[in-house]
């Protein structure tokens, strides 16, 4: 009886979780890239908003708003969903790459 450090099972899991999740991916880093977009472009519409006099209070005003704030949340949320779909596309490939070196080294071994 031969353990294996992946099993088949697990491999072909692996397989089918890139192949079916590589979309969502995708639409996870898009949605981050927006985020991160959109808190500067909120800091600047709110910016323009401020009555304050200096460039400083204006900018306290603009990253003191609730709009700035919510901004930050979604960004947040944005790269946090896509971190763990990344790891968890990570993770596959590594499971994949150890079902490699087994295979490799089972060929070396049968030499």
């Amino acid at each position: 009886m031969s353990r294996h450090i992946v099993s088949s099972e697990n491999l072909e899991m692996a397989l089918d979780y890139l192949r079916d999740n590589a979309v969502a991916l995708g639409a996870a880093k898009e949605r981050l890239v927006m985020a991160e977009h959109m808190v500067k472009v909120t800091e600047a519409i709110e910016f323009k908003k401020s009555d304050a006099k200096s460039a400083e209070a204006r900018k306290e005003d603009a990253r003191s708003s609730k709009a700035y704030h919510d901004a930050i949340i979604e960004e947040a949320k944005a790269a946090g969903a896509y971190e763990e779909m990344r790891s968890r596309a990570k993770a596959a490939e590594m499971k994949i790459e150890a079902w490699r070196s087994e295979q490799a080294n089972w060929r070396a071994m049968k030499l």
